[in-house]
C-alpha cells in the first residue's frame, strides 16, 4: 500500500480574488484517478478539481482504496487495508488547502462506490474540514464510524445518490445509510435513480445543482472574470 496519493488536477475555469473552493474526486474499486475526472466539465467552473488515485495497485490493473472479498452484491471489505487507507486519506485531504492554496472552509468530496464509502468515512472523522460530500453508489461503513457522531457532522451538507438496480452495492445499503444519516446532518439529502452501479444523467445534473447552491451560499467565493 502506498502512503503517497497520486493525483491529477485542474485549476478553476472561472477565477476569483478569493481562494478557490476545492473538489476532491475519489474513484471506485478497480478504477483510477482518471475515472471521474471528466465529470468536472459538468460541474461549477469556480472549483479547483483534484482527482486522487487509490493507494492500492491491483494485480489485474486499476487501483483501490482497500481490498475486497466476496462477490458483487455481497462484497466483504478487508479491515486492515481499509483502516490504513482511511488514515492516509484523512491526512491527504486535510493537507490539500495549504498545498493548493484553496479555501480551507470549502473542500468538497465526490466519491463513487468505494470512493463514496471513503467520503462518508471522512465525514465521520473530519466534518469540520469539509464543505460538503456527494456520495454516489456507496454507503456509510459502520467500521469507519465512531461510536458517537462527531459534533461537526450536524453542519455538514451531504448528498447521497444510489441506483435502484445497483448489482454491486445493493440499494438497500444506501437506504440503511440514509436511515442513519437522515436524522443527523441538517443538510442531508438522499435520492435514488433507475440505474445500476453508475451515475444517472439526472443524478449528475442534481449534483451540479446541489454543489452550485452550496458554493453560492458560501461567503467570499463570488466570481470575478
Amino acid at each position: 500500500m502506498s502512503t503517497t496519493i497520486h493525483t491529477i488536477q485542474r485549476p478553476p475555469r472561472q477565477t476569483s480574488s478569493a481562494p478557490a473552493p476545492l473538489l476532491v474526486l475519489l474513484h471506485g474499486y478497480g478504477a483510477s484517478e482518471h475515472d471521474l475526472f471528466d465529470l468536472a466539465d459538468y460541474l461549477d467552473p469556480r472549483l479547483h478539481v483534484i482527482a486522487a488515485r487509490g493507494v492500492l495497485a491491483l494485480p489485474w490493473g486499476g487501483y483501490a482504496w482497500y481490498h475486497l472479498g466476496g462477490a458483487p452484491g455481497r462484497l466483504i471489505p478487508d479491515p486492515h487495508t481499509r483502516a490504513q487507507s482511511i488514515d492516509v486519506l484523512t491526512k491527504f485531504v486535510g493537507s490539500l488547502p495549504d498545498r493548493l492554496g484553496t479555501d480551507p472552509q470549502r473542500t468538497y468530496l465526490l466519491g463513487f462506490s468505494q470512493g463514496a464509502i471513503m467520503s462518508l468515512g471522512l465525514a465521520m472523522r473530519i466534518p469540520e474540514q469539509l464543505g460538503g460530500i456527494m456520495a454516489v453508489s456507496g454507503y456509510l461503513d459502520p467500521e469507519l464510524s465512531p461510536a458517537e457522531p462527531p459534533a461537526g457532522l450536524s453542519d455538514l451538507p451531504i448528498f447521497q445518490l444510489h441506483g435502484t438496480d445497483d448489482e454491486v452495492i445493493p440499494v438497500e445499503a444506501g437506504r440503511r445509510s440514509a436511515a442513519i444519516l437522515q436524522p443527523g446532518p441538517a443538510n442531508y439529502h438522499y435520492r435514488e435513480y433507475p440505474i445500476g452501479h453508475g451515475i444517472h444523467p439526472d443524478g449528475l445534473r442534481d449534483m451540479a445543482t446541489w454543489l452550485r447552491e452550496r458554493l453560492d451560499e458560501a461567503p467570499g467565493i463570488g466570481s470575478e472574470e
